[in-house]
């Protein structure tokens, strides 16, 4: 399975670069979780889960991983640095539910993954806090 897990982060960087909600939701079980980042409310279901996505690659991020995705049992961890262009006081939409500041900014993310059976994400937890926000 854990190459079925290594394909599944891959495929999450390229549809995520891509701008593909659809893609990215079709990674995760029907009943799945997004804790993004840790300390928020979880999105839970497909539909959350699309919702979510449909507006974190509106502003056209770009996800860049930082070394091997790490597999312990059904689990996989990964980092990677979030580059996001310029987010200006219109933005009233955004898929994270914290302070973002002002302009264009990189966020160092490590996100997780937990796979059911059937080799679908379960569990996404993603990692990061207002100190690791660099402005650019």
């Amino acid at each position: 399975m854990s190459q079925n897990m290594l394909d599944a982060v891959q495929a999450y960087f390229d549809l995520f670069n891509a701008q593909d909600a659809q893609g990215i939701a079709d990674l995760y079980a029907d009943n799945a979780t997004v804790t993004d980042p840790m300390g928020t409310p979880p999105k839970e279901g497909k539909q959350a889960i699309l919702d979510f996505y449909t507006m974190a690659v509106k502003n056209r991020a770009r996800l860049t991983q930082n070394g091997p995705t790490r597999i312990a049992g059904n689990r996989a961890a990964f980092a990677f640095t979030v580059s996001v262009g310029g987010m200006s006081d219109v933005d009233k939409d955004v898929a994270v539910a914290v302070d973002l500041p002002k302009g264009g900014m990189t966020i160092d993310v490590i996100d997780t993954f937990e796979f059911d059976d059937d080799g679908k994400v379960k569990e996404m937890c993603a990692y990061w806090g207002p100190g690791n926000i660099t402005q650019v």
